[in-house]
């Protein structure tokens, strides 16, 4: 090997590509044609993104030597990444017609098939490469990538662990081996591997926020002030440092929220967006499309099933995009929510820029992300890819997607405030009472005739709160641990979350001088158990700065007072804008003292709380938070209302009907 070719090596391996594309070039020029050196500067050019000119290069390497393995398999890739991956197929297979044990090529031919979501070839093409190249890490990485698609996590976590076996200072694997066992709630594995992520690559994007919200989780709550405090330094410095959920739950901050929201979104922003559409007007009805992963059994499926039934079919065609895991077709809810979509579409398995160009193949004329940066399965790629000419942010994340991409967010008067009316960057969607859709009649079984049934002390007054452990902070634990110590004759009953929080919690009450027996857990059962077993709880408490949603709803529900305390942050005001919409006033408190005092005050003032209890399941009949064909009709005037201004050749802008 000549001292040039190892110069350009030498620079290709430091990545300096256009250096060594210029000395390549200019080699070439002085030298007679050769097929490895040509090669090389088409290689070259690849890096550079010059994927013509090193379609040019490849094809006179390879008219010099028809019989390079190598050209081939080169020229496979270029046309892999201009997307033509029937030429790029044609390409590896004629490297495999000159070697057929060439694994690079098998290899490169999976990720075409991984490509085109052909999971079944992808994996055939991965395992046979492992039969010929055991070692060979790329064939690991696109199992577990495919395994983690189709929902065999244990496979992807067995398949992440070779990888890292292979190369243990690869911090993508290793952040993906958090995010599974994150997944499965094994969150000191979790832990474990973030943060051997972290010490690898110290300026891993996002990482720091998915380490604390692993932490909370748990309710370790060591040095989370500290966390907090550098976290909330870094957000406002506007580092990649935090995804937008954790953060609803750490800060009662909206500048906070909308400029991690910000940062996130133009990270995850693809370059292979679609052109503007070109809005025509129509005369038939309306279409519309809800994108969600939660058309079944799911807190978000129960909140939307009646909206979605009392919708306007003479006015709305309902399109129903879904991206979650298998639905049961035994799931008695997902049979409801199906029913209600004149079209449905399963897009698990289709890329967001396939899925953009199907609903504007379908003419979506307004598309409802249900998600936006909730859950393991949100999608909100497709958005960013511009699916239809108005999308809206809508009730399955409170708060901003800091995206220029979504027009509109959903929210309601109380919601709003002073505080996070300009931390918004969509324009803003108000309803006249909650944002938030309920059924009107849950069914509710005829178990449990006892507290004894449920664990719970016969003659205690029952605190409770039901919601995830990862929204419990120390400040209103500590505001519990007060309300326990005057109330003596009381329990607190919470939700099991995972042992890890269930031990911490326990540890901090006893901190606190509180005896670990008067915290009781819950199991998780299905919703009918769970509501019937509702009516033992005496006052509900809520967490802050991340609210009660659907554990809010469902309490008032069952005529259960709901004590919260309101913030500045939309997460922050969800059950304020429940219990406002259930005239329940009385029960929304400004600050930790005063949520210590009322808490108190009702649980030792036995008529008042009877009162308000009557108050509860009164208010239920008359409010509009139970009334699913009050709101449906009032979103349905606002859809109206912003389809008109599009029409009309007008900007997208608030409205408030």
């Amino acid at each position: 090997m000549s001292n040039a070719i190892k110069e350009l090596l030498s620079l290709y391996r430091d990545k300096k590509f256009a250096l060594a594309e210029k000395k390549c070039s200019k080699l070439i020029q002085r030298a007679k044609p050769n097929y490895e050196l040509l090669n090389l500067h088409a290689i070259l050019l690849f890096e550079l993104k010059k994927y013509d000119h090193s379609i040019l290069q490849l094809e006179k390497s390879l008219k010099i030597n028809p019989n390079y393995h190598q050209g081939y398999n080169s020229l496979g890739n270029v046309y892999f990444k201009k997307n033509d991956f029937q030429l790029a197929i044609v390409n590896f297979d004629k490297a495999l017609g000159l070697k057929p044990d060439y694994f690079e090529a098998i290899s490169n031919k999976a990720n075409v098939y991984f490509k085109q979501k052909k999971y079944e070839l992808a994996l055939k093409n991965y395992n046979q490469v492992l039969s010929i190249n055991d070692n060979f890490q790329n064939a690991y990485e696109g199992r577990a990538k495919i395994f983690k698609i189709i929902q065999k996590f244990d496979e992807a976590i067995v398949a992440w662990k070779k990888v890292v076996e292979l190369d243990p200072t690869n911090d993508v694997a290793l952040t993906q081996l958090g995010d599974l066992y994150f997944d499965k709630n094994k969150l000191d594995l979790a832990i474990e591997y973030y943060e051997k992520a972290i010490k690898i690559n110290p300026d891993k994007d996002f990482l720091i926020g998915n380490i604390i919200l692993t932490k909370t989780k748990m309710c370790d709550w060591e040095n989370l002030d500290k966390y907090l405090k550098n976290l909330k330094k870094d957000i406002i410095s506007r580092k990649k440092i935090s995804p937008p959920y954790p953060n609803l739950t750490f800060f009662d901050d909206p500048k906070l929220h909308y400029i991690a929201a910000e940062v996130w979104s133009k990270e995850h922003i693809s370059n292979e967006n679609l052109s503007k559409i070109k809005f025509k007007q129509k005369k038939d009805k309306i279409k519309l499309g809800y994108f969600s992963a939660d058309f079944r059994t799911h807190a978000m499926g129960h909140l939307m099933v009646k909206m979605l039934e009392q919708h306007d079919r003479s006015k709305f065609e309902i399109y129903g995009f879904y991206f979650g895991p298998k639905i049961n077709s035994n799931d008695e809810l997902s049979k409801r929510i199906l029913k209600c979509f004149d079209k449905f579409v399963d897009i698990s398995l289709i890329e967001d820029l396939e899925v953009a160009k199907i609903s504007r193949e379908i003419g979506l004329d307004i598309a409802v992300d249900f998600m936006c940066y909730t859950g393991n399965y949100n999608r909100f790629g497709v958005f960013t890819k511009r699916c239809a000419p108005l999308q809206v942010n809508f009730l399955g994340y409170p708060g901003t997607s800091g995206s220029k991409f979504i027009d509109y967010i959903i929210l309601d008067k109380k919601i709003i405030c002073d505080e996070n009316k300009e931390h918004f960057s969509e324009n803003l969607i108000i309803l006249p009472d909650t944002y938030q859709p309920n059924e009107d009649e849950k069914k509710t079984s005829l178990n449990f005739n006892s507290k004894e049934e449920l664990g719970l002390p016969k003659d205690k007054f029952i605190f409770a709160c039901f919601n995830s452990h990862q929204k419990i902070l120390p400040d209103m634990f500590n505001n519990w641990i007060e309300i326990l110590k005057e109330k003596e004759d009381s329990v607190l009953w919470l939700l099991k979350d995972n042992d890890y929080s269930e031990k911490n919690l326990n540890r901090e009450i006893e901190k606190g001088g509180v005896s670990k027996e008067r915290l009781i857990f819950a199991n998780h059962i299905k919703l009918e158990d769970h509501l019937a077993r509702l009516k033992f709880v005496d006052l509900f408490l809520d967490t802050f700065p991340y609210n009660a949603h659907t554990t809010c709803s469902d309490a008032l529900r069952m005529g259960i007072p709901v004590l919260t305390m309101k913030g500045k942050s939309f997460a922050s005001r969800v059950a304020n804008s429940l219990l406002s919409t259930m005239n329940l006033s009385e029960l929304i408190v400004e600050d930790n003292k005063e949520f210590v005092k009322k808490a108190i005050k009702i649980s030792n003032n036995f008529d008042e709380l009877k009162l308000l209890k009557e108050k509860v399941k009164k208010n239920k009949i008359y409010s509009n938070l139970f009334k699913s064909e009050t709101f449906t009709k009032n979103l349905e005037k606002h859809y109206l209302a912003i389809y008109k201004n599009l029409l009309d050749g007008n900007e997208p802008k608030n409205f408030e009907l």
